[in-house]
């Protein structure tokens, strides 16, 4: 059973690793760990923003396999939550990332930014939300 804490703590660990390969210039190096890392932390996110808003319980896994399109996402989490569209989109689109680097040959660097940059705009999003919500 996974805890709001033990979500922010899985995030913050990978996140700490993402950063890592960003300032040691290793991203297309290490492209398969970065689309492993930012999926996954994508979804730690996922989960500690659906827990802030009280919509799982703790013992619900939310897995990166959710997110293979927006209508699979969709009915998994067919609830209501603040920026659904524009979060579903964002973490459908970190999946599809995740296929592409962590699956076949290397990838040119320029798709692993992108991974990056998406994941850091889902944070984004996420953590405005919670700050919002916590204020509340």
């Amino acid at each position: 059973m996974t805890t709001e804490e033990e979500h922010k703590t899985i995030q913050d660990e990978l996140e700490e690793d993402i950063n890592e390969k960003i300032n040691r210039g290793i991203l297309a190096k290490r492209q398969k760990l970065i689309g492993f890392s930012t999926s996954e932390a994508a979804t730690n996110l996922f989960a500690l923003l659906l827990h802030k808003h009280h919509l799982i319980s703790p013992g619900f896994n939310v897995n990166h396999r959710f997110f293979a399109s927006a209508e699979r996402a969709k009915q998994k989490f067919s609830f209501d939550f603040p920026n659904k569209d524009e979060t579903i989109k964002l973490l459908v689109d970190q999946e599809k990332y995740r296929e592409k680097l962590c699956y076949g040959k290397n990838k040119d660097e320029s798709l692993v930014k992108e991974a990056v940059k998406n994941y850091f705009r889902l944070k984004e999003l996420i953590e405005n939300e919670i700050n919002r919500n916590e204020k509340e």
